[in-house]
Parts: C-alpha cells; structure tokens; sequence
C-alpha cells in the first residue's frame, strides 16, 4: 500500500474524530432530549456517522 503524506494522515484523523463525535453527539441528543418515539430510520443517522469515524480512525492508526 502507499505511504500516507502527514498532512493526509492528520487530515484523515481529524474527519475521523469529527465523525465519531458527531455521532456520539447526535445519539445522545436524541436519547436524552427527545421526548417521542423516533423512527429506526433516524437512529441510523448517527450511528453510521459513529461507524465510518471509527472506521476511518481504525484504519488510520491499524497501518501506523
């Protein structure tokens, strides 16, 4: 595989944490703040966000 430039890899690991917060984020919000019933199709939402962070953050520190 090719080598990642720094500013690549730090690009890579900032989007990372910003996607994981996100979702971590957006799933507390909506369980501590939202008095209805949410659709399943809203809770995906985060929860993907949260995934392609870690995702994306995995990937980035497994190939250090």
């Amino acid at each position: 595989m090719a080598q990642r430039t720094r500013t690549r890899k730090a690009v890579s690991i900032i989007l990372g944490l910003a996607l994981a917060g996100a979702g971590l984020f957006g799933f507390g919000y909506m369980q501590f703040h939202v008095a209805e019933p949410i659709s399943i199709k809203f809770w995906l939402i985060p929860i993907t966000m949260f995934a392609a962070g870690a995702a994306i953050l995995w990937d980035d520190f497994k190939s250090s």
